[in-house]
């Protein structure tokens, strides 16, 4: 019988570029643009000023800021250092893809004098590896960004993929690039530059595993669902479910693109603002004031609620990007005083210059749980997911006790029984449908075509002579098909300080078009 590795080796050794569908072709010309945005917006990290000055060998690949040439392992790491340096990514089900599938892919293809064509595969296979392992310990000790360890499997699948491994190879690959898996840190991760290595240390990690695998190197291909093997370790629960349908379903599809750099949980509070600062002005004729602002009320879903949680825990009191990422009352009040938010807005002197104002605002914006936000992720997650599929043969208790642990690695957050039966009898008929099915194992369907990620928030703001305002939103801007697109074209030529560039270089990004030719394109 093939072990997990195995079936992932062959699918990604015969899968060729008119395999996947035109959606996906799509969304995945679109992360590549998404991430050239994050990188070129890394220019305002302050503490990758140093990587000007650092010796890098000779190469063919492209180091994007400053355009120096080195090999594909040094590229893509530096990269992927700026990629991370504002939060400003993409994410899909479940991971953060991007730094490496996009990353990787470009520094090889570069290399070796390959076309946007097997970029694009390449891409997609590791976002579908990295996807589907993310997913697998979804119930375990760490969430999102600090599955740090799906980028050196991904690594591992695209360079194989690139530099024309077998699929036995492949699964070395793969197998080898799992057998230390990375385990970050929150206290690093959520409040010092070290969160820029989240990506770009596993990336080598996965690159030489793929080099030391065509040289003949084996790796144990059944490490994954083995006794004491990854998933034990990883997760409280695995979900081995979760590593499959390869082909059958793209996680690609679920792909999403940041509007602001910070975690994806602040977007909906951070559109809820901008949404109450429009009504603001259309009322009165002019922009909101800070100073006429009593105080804040922001009200979303567990996830945001745990994120901003963790950003507390690790706030020393000064302002540093990487903790103001993921805390919603500094996020929103950057975005307020600026009137935006952007990758700028983070930088070492605008965070000096508006030091106290910042502070000021931040510490009148309360946030608060709501249930109903947190019922609606819910119902969104088995709308495409079927019960049945992700939790077929976990018994009750199982799931209760991978829960219990779970919270044991997060802040502790108080369980408002009250607040969820009122959220649940005010919750639409069709959510609760989908809740209770999933719930009862009902279905086993998986369709990420139709996923779309719900993160809802409601702001509440009190003016000094008590007019309110509110505003509330459910979907993230950069998470559908409505304006995926639009999203990351407004944020590309933000990054080349150009909308004309962004157009060109969205007309570039075809498949017959050299890599090395694409790269001068960014470089323009």
């Amino acid at each position: 019988m093939n072990s997990i590795i195995d079936t992932i080796a062959r699918w990604a050794f015969e899968l060729e570029y008119d395999d996947i569908p035109g959606r996906i072709i799509e969304k995945a010309r679109l992360q590549v643009l998404n991430i050239i945005a994050a990188v070129l917006s890394g220019r305002y990290c302050g503490a990758l000023e140093p990587m000007g000055s650092v010796n890098l060998p000779d190469g063919a690949a492209t180091v994007i800021m400053g355009g120096r040439k080195t090999n594909a392992e040094n590229a893509a790491f530096i990269n992927a250092l700026y990629s991370m340096s504002f939060d400003f990514d993409d994410y899909l089900f479940m991971g953060h893809t991007g730094h490496s599938s996009v990353l990787v892919p470009l520094a090889l293809a570069e290399e070796k004098d390959l076309n946007v064509k097997a970029l694009l595969l390449a891409q997609v296979v590791t976002n579908e590896v990295e996807g589907r392992l993310g997913a697998s310990v979804l119930l375990g000790h760490h969430n999102g960004q600090m599955w740090s360890y799906i980028h050196t499997a991904g690594a591992a699948a695209a360079a194989s993929k690139l530099l024309g491994l077998s699929k036995e190879q492949t699964a070395s690959a793969i197998a080898l690039s799992l057998y230390q898996p990375n385990y970050p840190l929150a206290p690093g991760f959520m409040m010092s530059d070290s969160k820029l290595l989240t990506a770009s240390i596993p990336i080598v990690s996965g690159l030489m595993c793929a080099k030391l695998a065509q040289a003949g190197m084996k790796g144990n291909a059944g490490l994954l669902e083995a006794e004491n093997g990854f998933l034990s370790r990883f997760a409280y629960l695995p979900l081995p479910h979760m590593l499959s349908g390869l082909g059958a379903w793209w996680v690609t599809d679920t792909i999403a693109f940041k509007p602001y750099p910070g975690c994806a949980y602040i977007d909906t509070s951070v559109d809820s603002a901008f949404r109450i600062m429009d009504e603001v002005k259309r009322k009165t004729g002019t922009s909101l004031e800070t100073t006429e602002i009593r105080n804040i009320d922001v009200f979303a879903n567990m996830l945001t609620m745990g994120m901003n949680a963790l950003s507390e825990m690790y706030d020393d009191g000064t302002l540093h990007p990487v903790n103001i990422n993921f805390s919603i009352p500094k996020s929103v009040a950057i975005a307020i005083l600026n009137k935006s938010l952007r990758a700028g807005h983070l930088s070492s002197e605008a965070l000096g210059k508006d030091e106290q104002a910042i502070k000021s605002l931040s510490q009148r914006i309360k946030l608060y749980h709501d249930w109903r936000y947190t019922l609606k992720t819910q119902a969104s997650f088995y709308g495409s997911l079927g019960g049945k599929f992700v939790l077929d043969g976990i018994g009750f208790f199982k799931l209760i006790n991978a829960f219990r642990s779970m919270r044991r690695d997060l802040p502790s957050m108080p369980f408002n029984l009250m607040g969820l039966l009122k959220a649940w009898r005010i919750l639409p008929a069709r959510e609760k449908h989908t809740i209770k099915r999933g719930i009862m194992k009902k279905d086993d369907y998986v369709k990420m075509d139709g996923f779309t990620f719900s993160f809802g928030a409601r702001v509440r703001l009190e003016m000094n002579d008590g007019q309110v305002y509110e505003a509330e939103s459910i979907i993230p801007r950069g998470a559908s098909d409505m304006d995926r697109k639009q999203v990351v074209m407004e944020k590309l030529a933000d990054a080349l300080d150009s909308e004309d560039k962004a157009n060109a270089l969205y007309g570039l990004l075809n498949p017959q078009t050299p890599a090395r030719e694409f790269m001068k394109g960014i470089l323009k």
